[in-house]
């Protein structure tokens, strides 16, 4: 759904956002089901079909969206135990669950394990032989597949990049020897049923997804050739959108057929986790204006969101357009910082922003903000959390 302006009034989709902040008290994150789910016909269209499509709920695990995307035949990938029981709440099964996450509790992969999940994205060789214990002690069989690190560098955020070898996430070959070592002890409890990448997010250059394949396919050969049955190979998720007017849009079709073309000759079931993609243009914040500051210096619109509701942008410098809900005639434009409630320098949602003149009360959105918005907010400071609200 679009944000334009018509007569001066700024509209998401068919909504004037004005009439929505004369019914609800701010700050409201506005979310729209249809845009959702078009963006995962065209992620899952982008594949031919030909792909499974979790959909990485870390992103926003709104009851309602997950519905939406059961209801379209997705899947869900977690990253905890929580995640899990939220997915399992809205419908799906857990065969229809990835679970990921990097330190994964006991209580957990029991959890996990008890119900059956389609695949446990393994971390390390210590989470492996946690994993084997806890099947073996259940008389059950674990269904997992080893994350690996292709030392491969996106151009994006170094707080989201996970497939360097400088970063936490997942395996190289070195680990091989141990890992196949545990597979031998719990070899009636441990099914390994394949591999999984996931380099990083917000990535535009889908290339780099291309040379992490590559240099992982070798790998797949390796445990196919040891005698494992080999069925999925995971590519993760983390392909980006247009935070910036000025940022090209990444060619999905191009994406999916460079996925498929690669994985073809391994005979696999291609699996994907995209999150950010999917809903990420799907929602705004909107926000009210509490104050004018103008100092010698600089002018700033102190509203009353801020870090605590839409943390990206003080955690990693993350850039959101910011826009005014009603443009005044003859306005004209004035550089603004504008800054939440929060006691923190950091709590900044955007600095030198070109807006139309504001004054005390007026109303702002703060656009793309489908993913890592309410997920990452807070009661810091002891802040009520914002509404949300579907159109």
């Amino acid at each position: 759904m679009s944000l334009y302006y018509k007569k001066d009034h700024l509209y998401f989709g068919d909504k004037k956002i004005h009439t929505l902040c004369a019914k609800n008290k701010t700050p409201f994150y506005v979310y729209d089901l249809k845009g959702i789910k078009e963006r995962f016909l065209d992620y899952s269209e982008a594949f031919g079909g030909q792909a499974e499509i979790h959909y990485a709920t870390k992103a926003n695990n709104h009851p309602k969206i997950l519905r939406l995307i059961r209801s379209l035949g997705g899947g869900v990938d977690v990253v905890s135990s929580g995640e899990a029981k939220e997915a399992i709440e809205a419908g799906f099964s857990p065969k229809d669950i990835i679970f990921s996450g990097v330190a994964k509790t006991e209580s957990e992969i029991a959890f996990a394990v008890s119900k059956g999940i389609k695949q446990i994205n393994v971390e390390s060789p210590q989470e492996l032989e946690r994993i084997g214990k806890v099947a073996k002690a259940s008389g059950k069989l674990a269904r997992v597949a080893f994350r690996m690190n292709p030392d491969v560098s996106p151009n994006t955020h170094p707080y989201i990049t996970t497939g360097f070898r400088e970063n936490k996430f997942g395996m190289d070959s070195s680990f091989l020897p141990e890992l196949e070592r545990i597979l031998e002890k719990y070899k009636k409890s441990l099914s390994l049923v394949g591999l999984t990448i996931h380099i990083g997010s917000q990535m535009i250059e889908t290339e780099v997804v291309g040379e992490a394949i590559d240099k992982t396919i070798s790998l797949y050969n390796h445990f196919v050739n040891a005698g494992h049955k080999m069925e999925t190979f995971d590519i993760g998720g983390g392909i980006g959108i247009q935070y910036k007017e000025n940022q090209n849009p990444v060619d999905l079709g191009s994406f999916g057929l460079m996925v498929l073309e690669k994985l073809e000759p391994l005979g696999c079931r291609v699996l994907c986790e995209p999150g950010r993609y999917i809903v990420g243009p799907c929602g705004i914040l909107v926000t009210e204006v509490q104050y004018i500051k103008k100092s010698p210096y600089k002018s700033f619109a102190i509203v009353d969101t801020g870090m605590h509701h839409l943390l990206r942008p003080a955690l990693y410098q993350a850039y959101h357009k910011i826009l005014n809900v009603r443009v005044r005639e003859n306005s004209k434009q004035l550089p603004y910082d504008v800054v939440g409630p929060i006691c923190e320098s950091s709590d900044s949602l955007g600095k030198s922003r070109l807006l139309n003149e504001l004054k005390q009360g007026d109303h702002l959105v703060i656009a793309d903000a489908g993913a890592y918005g309410m997920v990452m907010a807070s009661n810091y400071n002891s802040h009520p959390l914002p509404k949300e609200i579907f159109v």
